[in-house]
Formats: C-alpha cells, sequence, structure tokens
C-alpha cells in the first residue's frame, strides 16, 4: 500500500495565493490593453515574479503540490509572454484596441470634433513624439557625459530601452500618467534620473 504524502498546509496556502495573484493580474492587463487602467500593473507583474522565483528554492516534498506549482509556474511563463507580447504590439502601434482607437480618432477628426471633444492622436503620431521626447534626453545626457569627461561609447538605442522601462516601471509605482527625466552627477557618474510628474 503506497504511503500517504504529507501535505504542507502553509505552502498549499502560497500556491492559492500565487493563483489568485496570476488571476488578478491577467485581469489588471486585460484592462491596461483595453485602454480602460491608464497604469500598467507593472509592479504586480514583478511581485509575482519574485514569488515564483522564491518558491522554486523550497523543496516540495509533496508530489500533488509540486505538479500543481509546476503548473502554475507554466501558466506564469505563458501569461508573461502573453504580457509581452501585447506591449511590443501597443509600442509599434500595431495591438487591434491601438488601431481602433485610431481609427475612431481619425473618424472624429473627420467629422470635425463632433460635441467639442478633442480629436485623439493616433499611435504612429503618439510614437513619434515619444521617440523625440527620448532623442532629446538621451542627447542631453550623452552631453552631459562628454562635458563630465566620460569614457566609453554608449549605444542610444540601448539608452533608449532602459528608459523606456523606467518610464513604465515609475508610473506603475507611482501611479502616474508622466514621467520626466532629470541628469543628475552621483559620485563622479553622470546618471539619468526618472521623476514622476503629478497632474
Amino acid at each position: 500500500m503506497a504511503r500517504k504524502q504529507r501535505v504542507d498546509r502553509q505552502f498549499n496556502g502560497r500556491l492559492d495565493d500565487l493563483e489568485r495573484r496570476m488571476m488578478l493580474l491577467k485581469i489588471s492587463y486585460d484592462k491596461y490593453f483595453s485602454g480602460i487602467e491608464l497604469i500598467e500593473p507593472m509592479r504586480e507583474r514583478d511581485d509575482i515574479k519574485r514569488t515564483v522565483r522564491e518558491m522554486m528554492q523550497v523543496s516540495i516534498t509533496n508530489t500533488q503540490q509540486r505538479h500543481r506549482f509546476r503548473t502554475l509556474k507554466a501558466r506564469g511563463i505563458s501569461l508573461d509572454q502573453y504580457i509581452q507580447r501585447n506591449l511590443v504590439m501597443i509600442e509599434r502601434g500595431t495591438h487591434p484596441k491601438m488601431r481602433f482607437r485610431a481609427n475612431l480618432a481619425e473618424q472624429r477628426r473627420r467629422e470635425g470634433g463632433r460635441a467639442g471633444r478633442p480629436a485623439q492622436a493616433s499611435p504612429d503620431e503618439t510614437r513619434k513624439r515619444e521617440d523625440a521626447a527620448y532623442d532629446t534626453v538621451i542627447q542631453t545626457y550623452l552631453d552631459a557625459r562628454k562635458k563630465a569627461g566620460a569614457k566609453g561609447e554608449v549605444s542610444m538605442d540601448a539608452v533608449r530601452e532602459k528608459l523606456k522601462k523606467q518610464v513604465r516601471d515609475v508610473k506603475s509605482r507611482y501611479r502616474v500618467k508622466s514621467v520626466v527625466f532629470k541628469v543628475v552627477s552621483e559620485d563622479g557618474k553622470v546618471k539619468l534620473k526618472a521623476v514622476p510628474k503629478r497632474e
């Protein structure tokens, strides 16, 4: 007769909590992708990743719990891929929801802004303005590095990607819609600091 395996009730509770948080994260990101929520729930996403990493360090002796954790871990990877795929589409302006809003804005422009509502900028226009703003910040940063005598080449694309991640992180953490960058010098090194902009 097979031995009955001991169930870790505390770990069971952590699995329940992880499953619930994953479900809520999916709902939050769907709202964000639909334009209902204006701020990306990036902090919650990072918290879940950290929880999974911590639980991977636990020695799970119960077969059922081990199988459930592996299932949740695989679900988390799929969810992360789903989120990343949608974020890339939004950044490129090819997301279906973004296209719908762009078509709606174009229709309003053609109708002369019925009901006095201002026309919404298309994703292409928004992206061009954002890229121009990033280029200005990066150029200011590079000029400051040069004045400080910093050595080594810096890739503008790499800096731009890093800034975009900082923007998403700050917006999510401080629940703001805008972020400004300041060039600061710390310990003799020139850095770009992301600062939340309160409306």
